[in-house]
């Protein structure tokens, strides 16, 4: 199997099992391990990458899906050079338009243009060149990262769920990392003519819980889980991201590596 296995930190993970996780993540064979920025969680998405990066030495670190509107550019770029060095070179950044339910309930206001805009300003930033722009979400004057700039460079995925986020990705981003399902193919066959980008497609797998990701084309046995990673895999996905609820699930998912 040449599709490179990932998985989503749990959600539900406390945080005094993070290290637990890394550990079993990265004896278990994974390739990356993306942890979500969510307000749902029982930690903060940056603390618990660097959590991952301590315990671990050839695991991957995705953090994501971040959003532009409570991480300013500028502060995602800061956290992103110095995790790069912490890591040595490990990291990627996943940015997307985060869930609108739970940014209205915290007061956060939108822009279409946000999410490109943030990634046109991260890369100058995270290469640590004063960095200027006048968009619709961010008005920047001038700023520059006090952190080194670090030798490796850091990829960046756009979090994609419309053909109109698939093209901005197309113009702004290193890869597109989703969600698997038969729409999600769809705009990728239709789009990806001419330009490819890496992408990374989510599955959400669970042994025990029925309703977890309900909704999200989840996977309730290793039996499905197989099926979908050779369907992703035959399509030319490079990557596949298991969204698991426990320690149980990652040890099942492991026996697809």
């Amino acid at each position: 199997m040449n599709i490179r296995i990932s998985v989503e930190l749990s959600h539900v993970c406390p945080l005094e099992e993070i290290s637990e996780h890394a550990a079993a993540l990265e004896s278990l064979g994974y390739y990356r391990v993306w942890v979500p920025d969510t307000i749902v969680s029982p930690w903060e998405a940056w603390l618990a990458a660097g959590l991952m990066v301590q315990h671990s030495t050839r695991l991957k670190i995705g953090l994501g899906v971040t959003n532009p509107y409570t991480r300013h550019p500028m502060v995602v770029a800061q956290m992103a050079a110095t995790m790069q060095h912490l890591s040595a070179g490990r990291l990627a950044l996943s940015i997307g338009k985060g869930i609108p339910r739970l940014l209205e309930k915290a007061g956060v206001d939108q822009f279409d243009s946000a999410v490109e805009e943030c990634i046109t300003a991260l890369r100058d930033l995270i290469a640590g060149e004063r960095t200027s722009m006048d968009g619709e979400a961010f008005q920047i004057d001038g700023l520059r990262i006090r952190t080194l700039p670090p030798d490796k460079n850091i990829p960046i995925y756009l979090a994609a769920m419309s053909a109109s986020s698939w093209k901005a990705g197309l113009q702004v981003a290193d890869g597109v990392a989703t969600i698997f399902n038969e729409e999600m193919l769809d705009i990728r066959n239709q789009l990806m003519t001419e330009k490819k980008l890496p992408t990374a497609a989510l599955v959400p797998f669970s042994l025990s819980q029925e309703d977890f990701f309900e909704g999200w084309n989840r996977a309730h046995s290793k039996a499905e889980l197989q099926e979908r990673v050779q369907k992703i895999e035959a399509e030319g996905i490079e990557e596949i991201i298991v969204a698991y609820r426990e320690l149980a699930d990652l040890r099942v998912a492991a026996q697809l590596i």
